[in-house]
C-alpha cells in the first residue's frame, strides 16, 4: 500500500478512479447512495479541485486508488462555511471557522476498511494542513462519526435543520 499526495491536476486526472472508490464506499449500508448521486459529487469534486489550497491524499494498491481524503482551507462566503457559521454561536464560529482547514471528503473501498487505511489517510491529510484547526460535518449516525471521535475530533454543534454534527479538531502547531 502506498500513500501519496496528489495536487489538483493529478487528482483531476484520476477523478473517475477516485469517485469510483467513493461510490463503492457509500453505496452499501448504512449510506445506500444511488449511482445518480455520483453526478452531483463529480460536479462538486471538479469545483473543489479549483479551490486554493486543495490537498488530497490517496491510498494506492498496485497503482490504483483504494481510498482518499481531501480538503482545503475554508473561507467566508463559501456555501458550506456560511451554513456552518449560521449553525454555531458567535464565539464558536470565530474560534473554529476563521482560518480553519476543511476536511471535506473521505472514502475507503469497503474491501480495505478496518485495515488502518482510513486512519492513515486522515492523519496524513491533516499533517499537511497549515491551519491551526480543522472542521467538518458528519451524519450523526454514520460510522464515520465514531471514527472521528476516536481521532480526537470534538462536537461543536448541530448543522441547523440536518442530522449532522459539526466537528472540530485542534491541529499540531505548524
Amino acid at each position: 500500500m502506498e500513500f501519496v499526495c496528489l495536487g489538483p491536476e493529478e487528482a483531476g486526472a484520476r477523478s473517475e478512479q477516485l469517485l469510483a472508490v467513493w461510490l463503492r464506499a457509500f453505496s452499501g449500508p448504512p449510506y445506500f447512495v444511488e449511482p445518480d448521486e455520483l453526478r452531483r459529487v463529480r460536479r462538486l469534486f471538479r469545483r473543489h479541485l479549483r479551490t486554493p489550497g486543495f490537498r488530497l491524499v490517496a491510498a494506492l494498491e498496485a497503482g490504483a486508488p483504494v481510498g482518499f481524503a481531501y480538503g482545503f482551507p475554508r473561507r467566508p462566503g463559501e456555501p458550506w462555511t456560511e451554513e456552518v457559521a449560521a449553525s454555531l454561536p458567535r464565539l464558536l464560529r470565530e474560534r473554529w471557522l476563521e482560518g480553519a482547514f476543511g476536511f471535506v471528503e473521505f472514502a475507503v473501498d469497503p474491501r480495505y476498511q478496518g485495515l488502518g487505511v482510513g486512519s492513515t489517510l486522515h492523519d496524513r491529510l491533516l499533517a499537511h494542513a497549515r491551519e491551526p484547526r480543522a472542521v467538518l460535518t458528519v451524519h450523526a449516525h454514520a460510522p464515520a462519526a465514531r471514527f472521528y471521535a476516536r481521532r480526537g475530533w470534538r462536537r461543536l454543534g448541530w448543522l441547523r435543520g440536518a442530522p449532522y454534527w459539526i466537528l472540530g479538531k485542534e491541529l499540531e502547531k505548524r
